[in-house]
């Protein structure tokens, strides 16, 4: 059977072309796939590469995942998709710094520092000396970082105080005294409305108190709660 099907495509060859072709090469052409030329192969990928827009590493030509590298003395953290860690990462509970080619920042001493984005923009971060971002107050009490090393701006709210800093991080103490006098417990709360700007969300809820109704606005960085009687002034009651 075999032997017929040769000499069927041995024929073939010779109508279509009037060149003979012997059976076995017309069957190995036949087993090859399309587009693949013999005897090229891929490069292996090894060490350090930069594809797709990321940093990757290659062990053996496989990616390296989950995993900490060193490469001229620089660290790197590869995540699970095999992309570098960049800005502010977690790992094991912990977050980490590192700028937006995948090193991680390791200061002589604990600072804030400057990370370039790929849009060209920078952010701060406050940085320890092994990597991992510090947090709190800093360069006497000009800045404030949170627990992610990313640094606080517009108004937040620390220990149901508020506190207000400018787009560039720096602490706006005339703004912080007059909310923390606006934000005074069971007292009208239209001051510190005009201090906070309007609210992305605002409801009103049944009150445990009675005569009006309990409110929460909704801000970026927190919560307002007010109470507002059917009669008289809205006012503050907490904020979290």
């Amino acid at each position: 059977m075999l032997k017929r099907m040769m000499c069927f495509v041995v024929c073939a060859s010779v109508l279509a072309t009037g060149v003979p072709m012997s059976a076995s090469a017309a069957l190995r052409k036949e087993s090859e796939p399309v587009g693949i030329v013999a005897g090229v192969e891929e490069e292996e990928k090894e060490g350090l590469v930069y594809e797709e827009g990321f940093y990757r590493y290659y062990e053996d030509g496989k990616l390296v995942k989950n995993s900490w590298r060193t490469v001229d003395s620089r660290k790197y953290y590869f995540k699970k998709d095999g992309n570098a860690a960049t800005l502010n990462y977690k790992i094991k509970g912990k977050y980490y710094v590192f700028d937006n080619k995948g090193r991680l920042l390791q200061p002589s001493s604990k600072k804030i520092v400057k990370v370039s984005m790929d849009d060209g923009k920078k952010k701060m971060f406050y940085v320890n000396t092994d990597g991992t971002a510090a947090s709190g107050w800093a360069e006497n009490k000009t800045y404030y970082f949170y627990g992610t090393g990313e640094m606080a701006t517009g108004i937040i709210v620390m220990k149901e105080k508020f506190y207000s800093f400018n787009a560039s991080g720096k602490a706006n103490k005339a703004k912080t005294k007059k909310l923390q006098a606006a934000a005074m417990y069971e007292q009208p709360i239209a001051a510190l409305r005009k201090l906070l700007g309007k609210p992305k969300k605002t409801k009103y809820y049944s009150s445990c108190y009675g005569n009006g109704k309990d409110g929460v606005w909704t801000y970026d960085a927190f919560k307002v709660y007010t109470f507002k009687p059917k009669k008289g002034a809205e006012i503050y009651m907490g904020v979290e």
